[in-house]
Order: C-alpha cells, then structure tokens, then sequence
C-alpha cells in the first residue's frame, strides 16, 4: 500500500510542479514570447539558431523591419538531418502566424506594408533534438528599383564608352536597387565587343539594340556583335530575383567599319566629275553613315582660274565637315577651302576636290559651286540686261571669233566670277548670252569673258 502511494504523489508531484514534462500526456510546450526573445534579423542574409528540447529552445524568432511594401519569403535548414524544421511568419502585434510552411518547405507572406515582423524556427516540442539551424528570410519589394534613381530605365542611363569603356557597379534587388542601365552611342558603323563578370553572382545582362528584342550577354564569352550600325545602344543589368545581389564588370571594344562604305564617290578613283563651265552639287558626308569622303574631278584643256564655292548647309553651326583643293589624287591634304570661295590657278589635266567629315560624329549637308575661266578667252561688256528670261546682251560677236553654245563667265570689274553662262545667239558684233543664275543678279557694270573654242 505505502509502494502506491508514494508512486500516486510522484505522478501527482509531477503534474502540479509543472506541466511542461514531455512524458506527462497533458503537458504543453513551454511558452516563447516573439516580441521579447526574438533576436535583430538581418533580411538577405543567412542567420544560425541553436534549437533544443531544452525548455523553450524548440523555438527560436528573429525581428525584421521592412521599408517598403513587399513579401518576405523564409526557409531554414537544420544541420541535424532528424530535426524536422518548420518556418512561421508573424505580424507585431498579432497571435497567429500570417503564414506557416511544412516541415522542410519555405513559407511566403506577400501584400505586406512596412513594419515589423517577426519569423519563427521551429520543431514539435515533443520531438525536438538539438541542432544548428540555418535560417534566410528574404525581402522581396513592390518595386524593386524605387531606390534606384541613376540608372534604373533607359532615360536615366549611365553613359558607357563603346571603345576601351570600363566600369564597375553592383545591383541588389532586396535592396530597391535591382536594375541599372548603360548607354552606348555608336557613332559610326562597326564591330562592338561587351565583356560581362558578374563575379558568380545571380546577376544578368542585357543587351539592347535600337530595334530587335533583347540579348543576354554571356558571363564567360561575353557578345560580339562585328557589323553594328550607328546607333543608340544599351546595356541594361539586373538582379534575377528576391535576394540576388552584388558586383558586376562591364567592358567594352568598338572597332569602326568601313567609313566608305555607302559613298560611291568615296575615292579620287571613283570622284565624280565636274562639268565646265560651272556647276553645282548638294551632298552630305556623315561618318556614321559610312559616307566619310566625296571627292569631285574637274578636267581642263587650257591653263585658267578655278573658283569654288563651299557651304554648310546642315548642321549650320559647329559642323567640322570641310572641302579640299587637290592638285593630283596623291595630294593626300590638300589645301582647306576657307571662307565662302577660293580661285585658283590651274593647269591643263584633272585637280580635285574633296569634301570630308574628319572623325565619328561628325556629319554635315553642305552645297558646292565651281566656275571655270580660261585664261584665253574674249572679252566682252554687258551692254543690256533682259529679264524673263535673264538674258544680256555683251558687246562681242561672230566676228570676234564668238560661237553659239561657247560657255563664258560673268565676272565683276575686278574680274572675279559671279556667274557662269552660255552663248545662246550670235551677232556679228553683239552675243546673247544666258547666266546660269535664272534670277539675273547681274550689275550693268559687269564683264562677260566667253571662252574660246
């Protein structure tokens, strides 16, 4: 009787001394307060919790404060493979977990506001063993780039030399600085090469043409792209997901192309011929556009005076597009024709005229206009002035040796050309001659010198 007595009371001492004892059938886990034992959580990066069957050690919780609406996604994985692990997501304030995994599964709590939360570690008190257990609770924003101010869409993007360009940056989408995006402006055609490290990270880049979708640029080869036209480009770099972050290297090679490619007058072989007495041509050269060079020919039979006026037409002001006075095609200089117009002496043969945008970026439609006097020639005066259509009379006819068709040159009193004209009737000592300019800006004081055939 005494032996059940006393085994009575050790039950009954057990039950009322505390009702945490495992092997009691009614006892109950030992109480864990998240708001006072939980430890700073730090979001995107792995933490460690010690959980026993130690009291309350079957429980662990860690803080977070979050910045921004959002998710916040948990896992955790014990070192002890027996341990069975399961994660809870708490509101402050609140009793029930807002979201509660499986054993060994994440859990997602998503549609958050900024504030506090807490996460849980847990195994089943009755069941717990002692392991190390490793915990991740990733915040995935709203936005992931409302951090972001430099260079997060193509408007704000950072400007990248496409030739020898280096840079080195970082992204990180848990921190509101997912993507960040480079400009390339390719001024002329050619080959582009971009180099991308992202250092092992989970980070990708883009590479964005002005037409066309997307292309990755590969970690370890990188992108070759060898026939680019002149363009705006883009690279843009982002973190995949929740979580991912880090430094990334960006490395760029540009080779230009063909700077003659889509000039068919681009050589003094292949220059286009001027016609005598005068003419005028309207082009552009433009790096970009493969149109870097247009060269002219102008032949002559007789030893005379060549006058040439250039003009930019577009851009009007800073254009470093220029033209050339070429005496032989080997005449890689040449001398620069400055001012509106320039004469000069030429003998008979072919000189040439080269008209060229020196580097990339620079482009340029321009106007050119050459008049040709010959130093023999017969001279005449302007003795009437018609108009509708210009026509003058000059004081030199048949019998100075004058011809219908003859081509000749308005020229000032101090004989400097103003226009280029044809013979179109022939009198015994008058000629009627028409100026190229139909709009007759022709002084009663000029001179006509008609060449000789």
């Amino acid at each position: 009787m005494r032996k059940n007595a006393l085994a009575a009371f050790a039950v009954l001492a057990a039950a009322l001394s505390g009702c945490h004892a495992r092997w009691f059938p009614l006892a109950s886990p030992p109480s864990y307060s998240l708001s006072h034992e939980s430890a700073d959580g730090v979001l995107n990066k792995k933490q460690d919790a010690t959980l026993s069957d130690e009291d309350n050690h079957y429980m662990a919780g860690f803080r977070y404060d979050l910045p921004a609406p959002g998710s916040l996604i948990a896992q955790a994985k014990p070192v002890n493979p027996a341990a069975q692990i399961s994660v809870a997501i708490y509101a402050e304030g609140g009793g029930e977990p807002i979201a509660k995994g499986e054993p060994g599964k994440k859990v997602e709590a998503t549609e958050l506001q900024p504030g506090t939360y807490y996460v849980a570690v847990m195994e089943p008190w009755k069941e717990a063993v002692k392991t190390r257990v490793e915990l991740r609770t990733i915040y995935k924003p709203q936005d992931p780039d409302s951090a972001q101010q430099a260079c997060k869409t193509q408007a704000t993007a950072r400007d990248l030399n496409p030739d020898k360009g280096q840079v080195e940056d970082g992204v990180d989408y848990s921190a509101q600085r997912r993507t960040c995006w480079w400009h390339l402006q390719l001024q002329a055609e050619g080959g582009l090469q971009v180099k991308f490290n992202n250092n092992g990270n989970n980070i990708n880049a883009d590479f964005v043409p002005p037409q066309g979708a997307p292309e990755k640029i590969d970690p370890v080869a990188g992108l070759n792209k060898p026939d680019l036209p002149a363009g705006d480009y883009y690279v843009k770099v982002y973190a995949n997901d929740a979580g991912d972050f880090g430094r990334y290297q960006l490395q760029t090679t540009f080779k230009q192309g063909d700077t003659c490619k889509n000039e068919p007058h681009c050589s003094p072989e292949t220059a286009e011929d001027l016609k005598a007495p005068s003419d005028n041509k309207s082009a552009d050269v433009d790096v970009a556009k493969g149109k870097q060079f247009h060269f002219y020919k102008f032949t002559s039979k007789d030893k005379g005076k060549l006058t040439i006026s250039f003009k930019i037409l577009q851009p009007p002001r800073g254009s470093k597009v220029a033209a050339y006075f070429m005496k032989s095609p080997d005449d890689a200089e040449g001398e620069k024709i400055s001012g509106t117009s320039v004469t000069k002496e030429i003998d008979p043969g072919d000189v040439y005229i080269r008209v060229q945008a020196p580097e990339q970026g620079d482009y340029g439609k321009y106007a050119l206009q050459t008049i040709y006097q010959p130093n023999n020639f017969i001279p005449a005066d302007v003795v009437e002035i018609g108009h509708n259509p210009c026509m003058l009379t000059v004081s030199a006819g048949s019998n100075q040796g004058v011809r219908a068709g003859n081509g000749c040159t308005v020229v000032n009193q101090a004989n400097q050309p103003i226009d280029a004209c044809t013979v179109d009737q022939v009198f015994p000592n008058l000629s009627k001659v028409k100026p190229a300019n139909a709009q007759c800006r022709v002084q009663p004081t000029a001179k006509v010198q008609i060449n000789q055939q």
